[in-house]
């Protein structure tokens, strides 16, 4: 006898557990059918995404042109500047490298492929680093800071900002820190004060003979004139001093204000005369230098343009609907100083630009007229310094004598 029907469960050799399909084995087939497709749609979309993201790289690229070379020595004679020695003095350079606080490997390459040996008859520097506070516990974990004070005692070239912490919300007032220190000094004590970022190499031998041929037709006395020089992109974003020095809260920024356009100089670095540094230092309230990455370097073209256009009362500003108050409205803005100062902006195309291959319209082979060279890495530096081309441009030492951490 059977027992019950409710009682009775098939089991996977029971005859009538063959032949038609039940219910239950049904509705798996369609399951499994639908999740099947489910899977072959979401490949189908990644393969999708993946040739639409090649053909736009390849289009990308055919509009670009050709990768440049790296290097360009071969393409043009070596120039007669190179040969001549600065006239009289030698230049006189106060020079602050914008650097993270964890970037040890980095200053040690810039120290030595950049500073060390440049021969004293074309130039005379006097650099720091400046680095902000160290957060978060990856840099606690590995004691960033007792290293970074540890580098302070044994090279002298480095200032840590303990009152600015070291994250990019907070770059341009490491910026405005650099520029203190470049005006510590008395104006007629150096010739230009030049701010670099980490990334830059510089051939400062080749730049102390090469200025006096690239601004020979311009009239420019640094010491009575307001002069920029570097690599010039534009911006039409100006700015209000609204946020107090010493404070915590990193997300406020100054006033953001829309007017015309203006040249600022873009990451690689740039050149202030110390007429430029004097009056920027001269300013009550200071230039506003509470803004977010990667507006830093639009900063400092921005306080030039402010300099001589905040004086206008014509020209129309309003504030941004990005940026508090929220809203587009008029501003006059309040003139940073009584009278307006006028500044010699000099764009060094040549001289000034990033290494070849990013393809950004910024980036050019490295050649004879190259003497700022942007986005390197720390082994390219070392490159860089031991090619025969350019070896020459430092005086040799004995790498045993330099201090070492």
């Amino acid at each position: 006898m059977y027992p019950p029907q409710a009682q009775y469960s098939r089991l996977p050799t029971d005859p009538e557990n063959t032949g038609a399909s039940t219910p239950s084995r049904t509705a798996s087939a369609i399951h499994r059918f639908r999740s099947s497709l489910r899977a072959f749609a979401i490949v189908r979309v990644v393969v999708i995404l993946l040739v639409v993201a090649l053909a736009w790289r390849f289009i990308s690229k055919s509009r670009r042109g050709p990768v440049k070379p790296a290097f360009a020595f071969d393409d043009e004679p070596r120039p007669t500047w190179l040969d001549t020695p600065p006239p009289g003095a030698p230049l006189r350079l106060r020079v602050a490298v914008i650097s993270r606080a964890n970037e040890f490997d980095r200053r040690s390459a810039i120290r030595d492929s950049i500073f060390r040996g440049v021969p004293p008859s074309d130039v005379k520097t006097d650099f720091k680093f400046f680095v902000g506070a160290p957060t978060g516990i990856v840099n606690w974990w590995s004691k960033v800071q007792s290293k970074v004070e540890r580098e302070m005692t044994v090279y002298g070239d480095v200032v840590l900002l303990k009152d600015i912490d070291d994250i990019k919300e907070r770059l341009s007032e490491k910026r405005f820190a650099a520029l203190k220190w470049g005006g510590s000094v008395p104006r007629g004590t150096y010739d230009w004060f030049m701010t670099l970022d980490s990334d830059t190499f510089v051939r400062f031998s080749a730049l102390a003979r090469r200025l006096p041929t690239f601004i020979q037709n311009k009239n420019i006395n640094p010491q009575n004139q307001s002069v920029l020089l570097g690599r010039m992109g534009g911006h039409l974003m100006y700015y209000e001093n609204r946020v107090p020095d010493g404070n915590k809260d990193s997300r406020l920024e100054d006033l953001y204000l829309k007017g015309p356009w203006y040249s600022y100089p873009i990451g690689i670095g740039y050149m202030l005369s110390p007429f430029l540094v004097d009056t920027l230092l001269s300013m009550d309230p200071p230039p506003p230098h509470h803004i977010h990455y990667p507006n830093d370097d639009v900063m400092i073209g921005a306080w030039i343009a402010g300099l001589k256009l905040f004086q206008d009362k014509s020209i129309h500003f309003e504030s941004t609907p990005d940026h508090p108050p929220k809203l587009v409205e008029k501003v006059v803005p309040k003139p940073y100083l009584p009278h307006p100062i006028d500044t010699e902006i000099i764009d060094d195309k040549e001289g000034w630009h990033n290494y070849a291959g990013r393809q950004d319209g910024y980036d050019a082979s490295f050649s004879w007229s190259s003497v700022c060279i942007h986005h390197v890495s720390a082994n390219q530096m070392r490159m860089f310094r031991a090619m025969d081309v350019i070896a020459g441009e430092w005086i040799p030492d004995k790498a045993d004598e330099r201090p070492k951490l």
